[in-house]
This record gives C-alpha cells, sequence and structure tokens, in this order.
C-alpha cells in the first residue's frame, strides 16, 4: 500500500498514537505509516490541501468539518478546569472570581485555550498564563504544586497518579465540549479500509 501520512492533535497522541496505530500496522502490514502532530486547524488545512491522507482532530461541539474534506465523528472530548486541593485556595463560584489567577495552559494554536480566553474576555476577566506547556501530565504536577490553573481532558485526570492532589472546578458559563473526528479527502490513494479501521479502533477505545 505504501505510506500513509497520518495528522493526530496534541490532545490526542497517547490515545492514537501508541496502541492504535499499532493494530492497524499489524493488519495492514504493507502499509508505512507517517505520522505528524499538531494543532487540529494546522492538521485539517494540511488535510485539505492534501499534506495529509487523514488527522485525527477536536473540533468545538457542534462544529462540523468544511464541506471539502470527508469527516466521522469517533468520539467526544471533555475538558475539565482543575485546581490544587489545597485548602487555602479561595472558592470560586463564577468567572469573575477567576480574575488574577495564573493559568498552566497549552501553548498558543490551542483551540481550547482560544476559547477560554474569549470567554474569560466576555466576562472582562484578564487571563495570566504563567506556565505554558504540551505534557498535561505536567500541567497536573504544576496544578497539584499549587502553581496556577488549568484545563485539561477528563480522560487524561481520572488516570492520573495526582487526581487525588487535585479537584475539578465546575464554573457556570466556563465549559469546552470537544468533539473528535477522523478527517480525510477523496480519493485517498486506497487507503479507506485504513483509515475506517484506525477509526474504528478509537471509537472502542473511546
Amino acid at each position: 500500500m505504501g505510506e500513509i501520512r497520518i495528522g493526530v492533535a496534541h490532545a490526542l497522541t497517547e490515545l492514537t498514537l501508541t496502541e492504535p496505530v499499532g493494530q492497524v500496522c499489524r493488519k495492514f502490514p504493507k502499509i508505512a505509516p507517517c505520522l505528524r502532530t499538531g494543532w487540529s486547524r494546522e492538521l485539517l488545512e494540511r488535510v485539505r490541501s492534501r499534506g495529509l491522507d487523514a488527522a485525527v482532530i477536536l473540533l468545538p461541539e457542534g462544529e462540523q468539518p468544511p464541506t471539502e474534506v470527508v469527516g466521522k465523528q469517533i468520539g467526544k472530548e471533555r475538558l475539565v478546569l482543575i485546581i490544587s486541593r489545597r485548602e487555602d485556595n479561595p472558592p470560586v463560584r463564577r468567572i469573575q472570581d477567576l480574575a488574577g489567577v495564573q493559568w498552566i495552559l497549552n501553548p498558543e494554536g490551542c483551540a481550547a485555550r482560544a476559547a477560554l480566553r474569549s470567554t474569560l474576555l466576555r466576562a472582562n476577566v484578564g487571563m495570566a498564563v504563567a506556565i505554558e506547556a504540551y505534557n498535561y501530565e505536567l500541567q497536573l504536577a504544576l496544578a497539584a504544586q499549587n502553581r496556577g490553573l488549568s484545563l485539561v481532558p477528563e480522560r487524561i485526570l481520572k488516570r492520573s497518579r495526582l487526581r487525588s492532589r487535585l479537584r475539578v472546578l465546575r464554573v457556570p458559563g466556563l465549559s469546552f465540549p470537544l468533539t473528535i473526528w477522523m478527517v480525510y479527502c477523496q480519493p485517498t490513494s486506497g487507503f479507506n479500509a485504513v483509515i475506517g479501521e484506525l477509526s474504528r479502533i478509537l471509537m472502542r477505545r473511546l
């Protein structure tokens, strides 16, 4: 079959690049996967321009991929706001209570970070980013040390060894539901079966 170029959103790398890709390679031993990570918008554009054969990306709930690509929704992602369990942290009951807090977030380019900024700005609350880090486990560790608040996938928090040192903040008006999509263009150079198998494996995991 040859080389297949697959993009994976940063937040989905652990979910996609470990066992799922391995299972696909075992089923299709003649493919040679070339994997690229990046932000969802960047990967989507690469699929549209045929720089990638397919990509696993995140989109805000309710948003559809553009008509130039084929999209299949394969799951949902829920982001949660986390803070250290330390008892001296002030209560947060509304968005305005987040004024002056320090944030531990993904670098610029992250759609969730952009959505958080927009939500805070609408409430006239500034966003001070203390630490930028791609790695969610590092973000969890820093939040557990009371270095700031973070916004992470709930599935990652649930399995983290640090979860007992963290708590989820439920703030009215602060919600970031996302959907996970497999996107690709037609024709796919004979890779339809490979893309379909990867989609099915990810749907089972999710």
